[in-house]
């Protein structure tokens, strides 16, 4: 995430600016005192410059920053910054636990899957554990202007290994689950 030094004072002039309820201080009405007619209310240049700025982009990466190819698609989205979605990270048997489940409950119907389930011969991998495979999901959540306005992904596979994996009777199936990227085979 970039966040440039105005950005920085921005947040933080915001914590400031923080209703006293969300310190957990009892709710009452607050009078403002009238001003002295010859004060002049002042804020440090830096503190005004940063609320200025408050609009402005302050999450993301730019895509100029991005991976050449990744660049390209965003910016044909219309995207000038997008973070992306990281896989999240979950034990092996919290893993294997989400992708059972979802494969029992949708691939019945696939030749020889419930058999190969019966007898214990399905195997469940983290397909960045097949590097040879070269599946990978790569989801972004997208900005224009400093303003979220959607997301986007795509999957990269290796289909030269997937197809030599068919065509030596490997049964398989990939794909991501709850942001979990698994190969299967059976």
């Amino acid at each position: 995430m970039v966040i440039d030094p105005t950005t920085s004072r921005a947040i933080a002039a915001l914590q400031l600016l923080k209703p006293m309820a969300q310190a957990g201080a009892a709710t009452r009405p607050f009078l403002a005192p009238a001003p002295e007619p010859m004060a002049k209310p002042r804020l440090g240049p830096g503190v005004s410059d940063a609320l200025s700025r408050i609009g402005q982009t302050a999450v993301g990466t730019r895509i100029e920053d991005l991976p050449a190819d990744h660049a390209a698609r965003l910016r044909s989205y219309g995207a000038d910054t997008a973070i992306r979605v990281p896989e999240p990270s979950v034990s092996d048997e919290e893993f294997q636990s989400r992708v059972m489940t979802y494969i029992k409950e949708s691939w019945g119907g696939l030749e020889g899957f419930s058999e190969a389930l019966a007898n214990g011969a399905v195997k469940i991998q983290r397909a960045s554990d097949v590097p040879e495979l070269g599946y990978e999901t790569i989801q972004y959540t997208m900005y224009k202007d400093g303003s979220l306005f959607g997301g986007a992904g795509w999957s990269t596979v290796n289909m030269t290994y997937y197809s030599a994996q068919t065509a030596a009777g490997v049964r398989q199936g990939l794909g991501s689950i709850e942001d979990l990227d698994y190969y299967v085979t059976w």
